[in-house]
């Protein structure tokens, strides 16, 4: 009877200990990425889900995401998204993994300035973002902040997740604009800040 005492007391020591690590190193010190881009897109890969062009048979309509300079929320450099949205359909993003635990739950949070260069009340883009253990690849997988256009200038958006890591050891994030008008298009993106817990 003692020694099956002592094996609880030994485990609820083993569970205390563990959490009160957890919670000292991991969920009161989250890993925390920030990116302005000044010295390239580090990490960062471009990625799209866009429909044919039907006046060139056989390709996508044009897009690009690119690192400029000139239109920066900080610093000199930005990352500038372009697409030809007249098929009033396509979604373009930046995206980068992040090392997590297997078999935990974590606490995605992602906020991100985007530049409009006109307010409008019509939503000629919709602001677009991810965290998860698969690679966004369509549309769909992104959930939708809120219109591009709400001011002309820079506003800052912001996404909270939690997500399963399973048997991955990554996690991926994403954002991005999602196209909601037939037009070209050109929004810029800013001090990217990726918390995880």
């Amino acid at each position: 009877m003692k020694r099956k005492a002592v094996y609880v007391l030994a485990g609820t020591m083993v569970v205390v200990v563990a959490f009160s690590v957890w919670y000292l190193f991991v969920y009161l010190n989250p890993q925390t990425l920030r990116e302005d881009f000044e010295s390239g897109l580090g990490e960062w890969v471009a990625d799209a889900h866009v429909p044919s062009d039907p006046n060139k048979p056989g390709q996508l309509v044009e897009w690009s995401v690119t690192r400029v300079a000139g239109t920066a929320r900080s610093g000199q450099y930005s990352i500038r998204l372009f697409i030809d949205g007249k098929q009033d359909d396509g979604t373009i993003w930046i995206e980068r993994q992040l090392p997590v635990r297997r078999n935990m739950r974590v606490q995605v949070e992602v906020s991100f300035e985007l530049h409009s260069q006109q307010q409008s009340f019509n939503t000629i883009a919709a602001v677009c973002a991810y965290g998860g253990v698969r690679n966004p690849e369509v549309e769909e997988d992104f959930t939708v902040l809120g219109p591009a256009n709400q001011v002309a200038g820079w506003k800052r958006y912001s996404f909270a997740t939690s997500v399963d890591t399973g048997s991955s050891d990554a996690i991926l994030v994403a954002v991005g604009i999602s196209v909601r008008w037939e037009t070209y298009m050109t929004y810029h993106i800013d001090d990217v800040e990726v918390k995880v817990r």
